[in-house]
């Protein structure tokens, strides 16, 4: 359970540390189910099995590749445990205030050593136009050590002060000669704050993370990570959770819509198995029995 000093320190900064929430055993048995979905690539799975719901290479370029899974949890049994981990799941309905919680996708980000490619600086919630309010809080576990050699993720603290800034997060990105060139792209865009957002300067600090713990960060909250020139690969996973008011919103374009079969403005909590519950009343339902015995 995370404390009230915690707590504030997320509300204040928009990210927050949770510590060592995954045992080295638990890492070992997600990396070697990893592996294997990268040894197979995009086009190696059969027809009738599990998969990932997009695989993908986001940066576009060969040369300098973010590989982008979303719900592996769907294809591996290690990471579909990891969804309802019940100290994750506890701290995210301590965070959002939420009582309810479901999956709503995850999304492995995997950085090859010496040539992994860059993320932008974004926004998650303008990304996810599906659902109605947005998911709130993320989480995210490196399955190594993350750090600024082989490209952690870098915050903007109390960026999510400034709501959803779609359209200045893409004039900022168009702008950038690099990652780190923030005051040109900066004054290049007309970068101006709301009147009313107690941050008002483009301040990034690099967010680096150990193997097995957990980062936090809100769904407005700015953030991105340079390119990995490491010997070392940097593999990790974001868990995107929803509250129980999550509604969905028809005509959008994302790859969950696939998955969704309801009516404008129907509950998400009515939208099935590709969306499950991990808390329920305030209690994290825990690991399903049918998968505490499974081992593949």
């Amino acid at each position: 359970m995370l404390t009230e000093q915690q707590v504030e320190t997320f509300q204040r900064d928009g990210f927050l540390n949770g510590g060592k929430v995954v045992a080295d055993d638990q890492i070992a048995e997600l990396k070697a189910q990893l592996q294997a979905v990268l040894d197979k690539g995009p086009d190696g799975f059969a027809p009738d099995e599990p998969r990932p719901v997009l695989y993908r290479n986001l940066s576009g370029d060969d040369n300098t590749p973010v590989w982008q899974i979303v719900n592996i949890w769907e294809a591996c049994t290690a990471f579909e445990k990891l969804v309802y981990h019940p100290v994750i799941v506890g701290a995210i309905s301590q965070l959002t205030g939420m009582d309810n919680l479901q999956v709503w996708h995850d999304q492995v980000q995997y950085k090859p050593e010496g040539r992994g490619g860059a993320t932008g600086w974004h926004q998650d919630a303008p990304l996810w136009p599906t659902i109605r309010p947005h998911t709130p809080v993320s989480a995210w576990i490196p399955f190594e050590d993350a750090d600024i050699e082989n490209g952690c993720m870098w915050m903007m603290p109390g960026r999510q002060g400034w709501r959803n800034c779609v359209e200045l997060c893409a004039k900022f990105a168009s702008h950038q000669k690099d990652f780190f060139d923030i005051a040109a792209a900066a004054d290049k865009a007309g970068f101006k704050p709301p009147a009313d957002a107690p941050v008002r300067q483009l301040a990034p600090v690099p967010w680096p993370i150990k193997k097995g713990e957990v980062s936090f960060h809100h769904s407005l909250t700015w953030h991105g990570s340079p390119p990995n020139r490491s010997p070392r690969p940097r593999p990790a996973i974001a868990i995107h959770y929803m509250t129980g008011e999550a509604r969905y919103v028809a005509g959008t374009q994302h790859p969950m819509d696939a998955f969704i079969d309801l009516p404008d403005g129907a509950p998400m909590a009515e939208a099935g198995d590709h969306f499950p519950v991990v808390c329920r009343n305030g209690k994290p339902v825990g690991i399903p029995l049918s998968l505490k015995s499974a081992t593949a």
